[in-house]
């Protein structure tokens, strides 16, 4: 009989403790969301106030404890306006690729609008480059590509581009781009310096004895009564000639640079039309 109720009072309390488990995993489930809730608000709150950082701060809190299409979506709208468009657009991707967007016309649909003020703000560089295997850098990191044309984006705002290849002397530039800016640079390199390899050069009848030429001297020229080189109207001709070729040489790292900005240019309302926050989470 003692037995029969201890039995009875075990099951009893395993059972109340298996009724209480799903229900404090349930408050901690509400817990993490209501929290997911408040920093998205926050963000929000944030936004409305023009307070991009902290809008983008609150956003990705909120997203980190329950991933959210509209928190995504924030995300990529925050750093639009905060003129990281590159980094607005890889957050894009991975608002696409939710099966919540994927299977919502309208949710794809605003996608698409971003998207395309996003594109609007990136700043576009075209390299055309000699040679073709020297590498870039953007901010000391390796851009990727290869070959003598190469197409690089980038945020708006100031950067350093550096172009190198061993054989060859390296070209740097500080840039300073403008939202939704299309440039391009002509770069070639010049040469790096070779060392040039001594050389002895003996006149046909001379013979070297213990490490000194010896042999017929060189024949005496003949006197010169014509008119002195500098006198001679060639001469200034020739000078232009070299003066030209030098400058030409000097600028042997050649930089054109055109600007093909789209035709409403950088403070147009391509480049200033902003993107909407979503404020249901």
């Amino acid at each position: 009989m003692v037995r029969s109720l201890y039995f009875v009072s075990v099951l009893a309390m395993a059972c109340c403790i298996s009724t209480r488990l799903p229900s404090a995993a349930a408050q901690d489930e509400h817990s993490v969301e209501d929290q997911a809730r408040a920093q998205f608000q926050d963000g929000v709150a944030m936004a409305k106030k023009e307070r991009w950082a902290e809008a983008l701060w609150a956003f990705r809190r909120s997203a980190e404890l329950v991933p959210r299409p509209s928190t995504s979506y924030n995300i990529a709208n925050a750093l639009y306006r905060l003129d990281r468009p590159l980094q607005g657009l890889a957050e894009l991707d991975q608002y696409d690729s939710m099966s919540d967007v994927q299977s919502n016309p309208v949710a794809r649909e605003r996608g698409l609008k971003l998207r395309g003020l996003l594109e609007s703000a990136l700043a576009e560089v075209r390299l055309a480059i000699t040679p073709g295997a020297a590498e870039v850098f953007v901010d000391d990191r390796l851009a990727k590509g290869s070959g003598s044309e190469r197409t690089i984006r980038m945020n708006p705002g100031e950067h350093s581009l550096r172009i190198s290849h061993d054989d060859y002397e390296s070209f740097t530039r500080d840039l300073n781009l403008e939202r939704g800016s299309r440039e391009a640079f002509t770069i070639a390199l010049r040469p790096g310096k070779r060392v040039a390899r001594p050389s002895i050069n003996l006149a046909p009848s001379s013979v070297i004895i213990g490490g000194t030429e010896v042999g017929r001297a060189p024949p005496e020229p003949a006197p010169d009564d014509r008119k002195r080189f500098v006198k001679r109207p060639g001469f200034w001709v020739m000078i232009g000639a070299i003066v030209v070729v030098g400058v030409g040489t000097g600028l042997a790292i050649g930089l054109t640079r055109r600007n093909d900005a789209p035709p409403c240019g950088t403070t147009g309302t391509c480049a200033t039309t902003q993107g909407s926050t979503l404020v249901s989470f």
